[in-house]
């Protein structure tokens, strides 16, 4: 469903702003104090597929990425005794053997046993009731910074009287045309750098698509609501994304994917913390400034920190499509990625390149417009017919996402995807 009226969102932010004196010498941190902990990352939900675990070590501040501990023996548990195995199908990550599916009102606990013969457990988690995404909607309005887009909005109701919590993940996708896109494209014919010989460029007809393409990001940063003190215990217009009006992605037609996890208090609180201290709600995809406690011990060290979090959730997910004239008939779409407005004219050659016949050259014998092309940042616009002295070289050019969509997207037009 979309509909359009003007709205206020609320935005929630910080600015930390950092004054640094140019004259300081830069100072490169390094952990004093570094503690070789495993981190757990484990979710279970009510779908029926193969569910994964994924294990690493805590790494140092000067590190760039973490280890992931191989070769650990991992099972989940539920209240029956019911096992389900799972095995390493790339370092650190492990799937079930099997698939299933957290069955409601179930208890499950996680089990690790690592290559050194530690053994770590998880509490006992029951998996809440699924609660569904009743309405997905996208709207025009103008948010608090005075900012004119489109809101993804949603909408859910429990029948339960106590407060439930949910985490909201989504995955946008966008078409993505060329807006100069040419049926021709460059060939190089003959380039061998202070050769002797004159280069050569001509073009021919492309033989890929590259005019219509399609944009995939997933979110990045935790997205939570509870209902708490929310009259009818329902979430109501809850803003999961807004999109300013000039951002190129919603030109054409856009589509997001949204899935909402029911939680447990525990894991909510958890996932607020971890908030706190970073934007990412991946455990190990940041560095941990501290330790923040999860549902997670050692059995074979009572002192021993274990850093994650095993959740078990209930899943709905809603796709919603729109496209711009929808939200925004009869206007302007919003300005591209790149200035396909300016063309450039790269020379052939280099001013000043001589060569007397013999392979002897001075000069710069580079050819701007070939390295252009070759190193894949320029595309053919037009053929230069009155060369001046402004505008010697032979084509105009565009920057190459102007003419060629790959650049920004894929040209396999996703399984999903409904015009």
């Amino acid at each position: 469903m979309i509909k359009n009226r003007k709205a206020s969102t609320i935005l929630l932010g910080a600015m930390i702003v950092v004054i640094v004196d140019s004259c300081i010498e830069s100072f490169e941190a390094k952990t004093e104090v570094f503690e070789d902990t495993l981190v757990i990352d484990a979710l279970l939900t009510d779908e029926s597929k193969q569910h994964r675990v994924i294990l690493t070590r805590a790494f140092r501040f000067e590190d760039n990425t973490p280890v992931f501990e191989r070769n650990a023996n991992v099972e989940v548990v539920d209240d029956e005794d019911v096992v389900y195995l799972f095995q390493e199908t790339e370092p650190g990550v492990y799937l079930s053997q099997v698939e299933f599916a957290a069955a409601q009102g179930k208890n499950y606990t996680l089990k690790v046993r690592t290559s050194d013969g530690k053994s770590y457990v998880s509490k006992t988690v029951r998996t809440p009731v699924n609660v569904p995404i009743t309405e997905l909607m996208a709207e025009r309005l103008v948010n608090d910074m005075g900012e004119e887009g489109v809101s993804i909005l949603l909408d859910n109701e429990t029948i339960s009287t106590e407060p439930t919590y949910f985490r909201f993940e989504y995955e946008e996708t966008y078409q993505i045309i060329a807006p100069k896109y040419d049926p021709f494209e460059f060939e190089v014919i003959d380039y061998v750098p202070c050769d002797g010989d004159f280069y050569e460029v001509a073009i021919k007809p492309r033989i890929v698509e590259q005019k219509t393409c399609f944009g995939s990001v997933r979110s990045s940063g935790l997205i939570q609501a509870s209902t708490t003190g929310l009259e009818g215990n329902k979430v109501d217009n809850f803003n999961i994304r807004f999109i300013n009006r000039n951002n190129y992605i919603i030109s054409h037609r856009y589509s997001i994917l949204v899935r909402q996890y029911t939680q447990t208090q525990g894991a909510h609180s958890y996932y607020e913390q971890l908030g706190d201290f970073s934007s990412s709600d991946n455990v190990f995809s940041q560095i941990q400034p501290g330790f923040l406690t999860g549902n997670l011990r050692s059995e074979t060290n009572a002192d021993e920190k274990v850093l994650g979090y095993f959740e078990v959730a209930s899943l709905s997910e809603v796709r919603l499509y729109f496209n711009y004239s929808d939200l925004f008939p009869n206007e302007p779409l919003p300005p591209y990625a790149v200035d396909c407005e300016t063309l450039g004219n790269p020379l052939l050659v280099g001013r000043g390149y001589h060569c007397d016949g013999n392979g002897n050259c001075d000069g710069a014998c580079e050819s701007p417009l070939i390295e252009g092309i070759l190193a894949g940042i320029l595309v053919f616009n037009s053929v230069n017919e009155n060369p001046t002295s402004e505008m010697p070289g032979p084509f105009f050019t565009l920057p190459s996402p102007c003419g060629d969509c790959t650049k920004l997207g894929s040209n396999v037009v996703p399984e999903y995807w409904l015009n």
